[in-house]
């Protein structure tokens, strides 16, 4: 019996053992999501060839967070594509700042609801081309790191500080806006506007967008961004398009549109009348009308055959 009791107390011993260790372990293992913002999310400055820049942003670790957030940054190109997406290859002339580029404090621990200081400064060479340069600093998780305090990060989490940079020199601003259109007639959706424009010149700059809505028998806006316009930066030898939705627009109505692009003191508009109609409506106007008119017709024929008669 004793010895019955000893395998029973050992048995327990080592189940309770085995329990504990599979908690903690299960508590280690438990994947884990962070959430960090980083503001400005970007600078615009200005280079003088031959000196250093010196350049701060903050990183935020959410008061969210359970565990402190170990950050880890590096340094990529910032060009873009034919669609205006971010893409991190090195295009030459516009990215030769990423070699300019040293952080101070690359790497470390935030904890929740702290706030890091992140520091970089930018040496400039002598012979630094005069316009553009552009460059992302991408603060993300540190998962290895992260790792070895025990804790899984579900995904790597990444946000990027955009440096719009501008050497100063004989720098070229022109630009072309190729493309400003309104539809003329909507099934579905939002009234908007579109616009496409070229940068030409050597130097980023901003384009500013205006979309003004008013009712068909009224003077009386009811949308406007005027007071705060769109605008939107555009790099050197790109296009971008833009769109201004009217997100509350009705599902049938005629309504007066103005859209106004401005970029490199020239502006182009487009002034024209939109008709939102939901297609339901379009056939039963379209049955209508195909009744009205079937019905003159047969009419007309009935009463030349009552004529002759």
């Amino acid at each position: 019996m004793k010895h019955f009791n000893y395998k029973v107390i050992t048995t327990l011993i080592f189940s309770a053992f085995f329990a504990l260790f599979g908690i903690r372990t299960l508590a280690y293992a438990e994947e884990e999501e962070i959430s960090f913002q980083v503001s400005p999310m970007n600078q615009q400055i200005t280079l003088t060839p031959g000196e250093r820049y010196y350049g701060t942003f903050k990183v935020t670790s959410s008061v969210a967070n359970k565990y402190p957030f170990i950050y880890k940054t590096d340094i990529r190109p910032f060009t873009v594509n034919d669609n205006y997406d971010v893409v991190y290859e090195n295009n030459g002339d516009y990215n030769q700042i990423v070699d300019w580029i040293t952080i101070v404090n690359g790497t470390g621990i935030i904890q929740p609801n702290n706030t890091e200081i992140i520091q970089f400064y930018i040496d400039v060479p002598e012979n630094a081309p005069a316009g553009g340069q552009y460059a992302i600093i991408n603060v993300s998780s540190d998962n290895q790191a992260t790792a070895d305090e025990g804790i899984n990060i579900k995904a790597e989490y990444a946000i990027a500080h955009v440096i719009y940079a501008e050497v100063a020199g004989e720098t070229k601003r022109s630009g072309d806006i190729t493309k400003v259109s309104v539809p003329s007639f909507l099934f579905s959706g939002t009234i908007s506007g579109t616009a496409s424009i070229k940068n030409t010149g050597n130097v980023h700059s901003d384009a500013s967008y205006t979309l003004q809505v008013f009712p068909f028998f009224s003077k009386e806006e009811v949308f406007s961004n005027e007071e705060n316009p769109k605008t939107n930066t555009i790099l050197p030898e790109a296009t971008r398009t833009t769109t201004v939705n009217w997100p509350e627009t009705p599902k049938i109505g005629i309504f007066h549109v103005i859209y106004s692009v401005e970029y490199e003191g020239v502006e182009s508009k487009v002034d024209k009348y939109v008709i939102v109609c939901p297609i339901w409506l379009l056939i039963v106007l379209l049955t209508c009308l195909f009744v009205v008119i079937f019905s003159i017709i047969f009419g007309k024929k009935k009463e030349k055959k009552g004529k002759k008669n």
